[in-house]
């Protein structure tokens, strides 16, 4: 595991440790803050990620062209700079995007994941409970880990879900792009269609169950997940809304 350092990264020019055999999660770390760039690193090198630290503009260019299995982002006010990288991300890559906030429930933390981040983690904390939350999101990061169950596809209403190759597409074969959370949510409802899942057990069935557990978190996931599938996003077909329960896919679903 490694510690690298862009070379036009002001600030970067963190401790290298000499990397071990076998295999790595590689983690692309854009984190201003010297003291959190370091607590950051320092933690997941220790367990055997690889983490590259750079700035933002550096970071879109390494998603283009590299496979990264982790992005981490340092959230600051004022926000509109790294709302705008969230949103650049999103263009590029559908990469598990982890914003480093202050409070899990800040309205930072909501604005971020509108913008397209997927969970946050805490600057400050227990270092076991950061690494849990991060190993949570890491663990599914690859695709095709499931068994035979979890590989068949699903499809409802002419909408083509592929848990292996985490691939959605409409009924005339489109592709279309989703992050991880909003993924892992609507996977969720539809191996469980007809059936109202609480915004807790959505957190559950995710891989950011364990990271940031905002259960207001869901519904932003769920939102930006309207806008892609709902024919009229403010008046959902497919994906409802139960009063005291949470959310329910509506549509049968079929199971190839």
């Amino acid at each position: 595991m490694a510690i690298t350092a862009d070379a036009d990264f002001a600030g970067g020019s963190l401790p290298r440790k000499k990397r071990n055999a076998g295999r790595s999660r590689p983690v692309l770390a854009v984190i201003e803050d010297k003291d959190t760039r370091r607590r950051f690193a320092s933690l997941l090198t220790s367990h055997g990620y690889d983490v590259q630290v750079t700035n933002a503009t550096m970071a879109l260019r390494l998603l283009t062209i590299r496979r990264f299995d982790l992005l981490l982002l340092e959230g600051r006010t004022p926000p509109m700079e790294w709302l705008k990288f969230c949103r650049q991300v999103r263009s590029v890559s559908d990469i598990a995007l982890v914003l480093i906030a202050d409070r899990h429930d800040d309205t930072l933390v909501v604005e971020g994941l509108n913008a397209g981040a997927d969970a946050s983690v805490l600057r400050v904390g227990e270092e076991d409970a950061t690494l849990a939350r991060l190993h949570s999101i890491l663990r599914r990061t690859r695709s095709g880990t499931g068994g035979i169950e979890d590989a068949r596809v699903l499809v409802f209403d002419g909408w083509r879900i592929d848990p292996q190759r985490r691939t959605l597409h409409n009924r005339d074969g489109q592709s279309t792009s989703l992050t991880a959370g909003e993924f892992d949510i609507l996977l969720a409802l539809a191996r469980n269609s007809g059936r109202v899942l609480s915004r807790r057990e959505l957190l559950e069935a995710t891989r950011f169950g364990l990271a940031g557990p905002s259960e207001r978190s869901v519904d932003v996931h769920v939102r930006r997940l309207r806008q892609k599938i709902e024919p009229v996003p403010d008046d959902p077909i497919y994906v409802k809304t139960v009063r005291l329960g949470g959310y329910m896919l509506t549509h049968t679903v079929e199971i190839q």
